[in-house]
């Protein structure tokens, strides 16, 4: 298992570094460090109602085969139960464990990935987003997960940076 620190060090001095735009790299890479991915994503959710609203992938790790995404209307199922009102983490180690959630789980099984954490991300109480971390089956078990809580501030301060720069 990694060691959280000097990952969580790294990220901090990109943050005080000048010349960056965007801090989803960095936290791309913090996560790498603390739990593991074989493919990184971050969606970003404009809600009208506690589980009505649309929703836009903004950051992948794999343009290629999993690119960024339009707005997509939000489908209200158990995951919206559990992600966006009840604000906790969304995780699966299988692919039956999410495909009655994930449109594209056919996609997300042909990558070769079948375990998933869905990072819900809070910002002044509002839910605003979510950081995607998938891979292999099975992968996420109890001391990776124990990880997560190193990942919630620095995900906030990302969405808070990318909402404060863009146009």
């Amino acid at each position: 298992m990694h060691d959280g620190t000097a990952p969580l060090e790294r990220f901090a001095r990109t943050v005080r570094s000048d010349g960056w735009t965007n801090l989803f790299p960095a936290l791309e890479d913090l996560c790498q460090a603390c739990i593991g991915h074989r493919l990184f994503s971050v969606s970003e959710f404009r809600m009208t109602g506690p589980e009505s609203g649309v929703a836009a992938r903004i950051y992948t790790s794999d343009p290629e085969n999993y690119p960024l995404s339009g707005l997509k209307e939000i489908v209200p199922n158990r995951w919206t139960e559990l992600v966006i009102r009840e604000r906790e983490v969304f995780v699966a180690n299988s692919v039956e464990g999410f495909s009655d959630v994930f449109p594209d789980h056919e996609i997300i099984a042909a990558l070769g990935l079948g375990s998933v954490i869905n990072l819900p991300v809070v910002l002044a109480g509002e839910f605003i987003g979510t950081v995607n971390l998938l891979h292999a089956p099975g992968h996420y078990v109890d001391d990776r997960l124990a990880q997560l809580n190193q990942l919630a501030l620095p995900a906030v301060l990302s969405f808070a940076i990318e909402r404060d720069v863009k146009p």
